[in-house]
């Protein structure tokens, strides 16, 4: 699987939405490989327990790269 980085557009979405990034990220976590699940789940956990909000940029970017991998698994492109 060849994934792009993260469009700025993607991740300018996910700043602006009304929906939690963690919200986003559990309606897709089924449909993620297990290897990218555990890795962005580990980077937001770290970043949390570091003192990190759930609503900061870094959070949100994760949850646009776990967007663009399952875009990229059914087949679309996003941005």
């Amino acid at each position: 699987m060849n994934i792009k980085p993260v469009p700025v557009s993607l991740v300018g979405q996910a700043l602006t939405s009304g929906i939690t990034p963690l919200y986003e990220l559990h309606q897709i976590a089924c449909e993620l490989p297990i290897s990218v699940l555990v890795d962005v789940k580990q980077r937001i956990g770290d970043w949390l327990a570091s003192g990190g909000k759930e609503t900061d940029p870094y959070i949100k970017q994760q949850v646009a790269y776990a967007q663009k991998v399952y875009q990229a698994l059914k087949g679309g492109e996003i941005g």
